[in-house]
């Protein structure tokens, strides 16, 4: 007889269904980082590029935070990206690893 089970791929080209609720994109290693990012931008231009008169009474406040968010991005972009990959290999290995089970 050649049945086949409902939680193993038909081919080799198939994904298993995930099982559970989707992944929170919040817990994703790259969130925090991307958002530093956009707020370090956000800060720098507010501070240094903008020509809004409204704008030139929090100067003093953007430059701070600028110069604030600017080493948190340092660290954590490259922090980000090594456990985003670790997480690619880790889920690359699960992988490879149920497909030889």
């Amino acid at each position: 007889m050649n049945e086949s089970r409902s939680d193993e791929p038909q081919s080799a080209g198939d994904q298993p269904e995930r099982r559970g609720p989707p992944p929170n994109p919040i817990h994703h290693p790259l969130f925090l980082p991307i958002l530093l990012v956009a707020f370090t931008l956000w800060f720098g231009y507010d501070a240094f590029l903008t020509t809004d008169p409204e704008m030139h009474e929090h100067q003093t406040f953007n430059r701070i935070m600028y110069l604030v968010m600017q080493p948190l991005c340092f660290r954590m972009i490259p922090r980000g990206i090594s456990e985003f990959l670790e997480d690619q290999q880790a889920a690359a290995g699960a992988q490879r690893g149920r497909s030889a089970a």
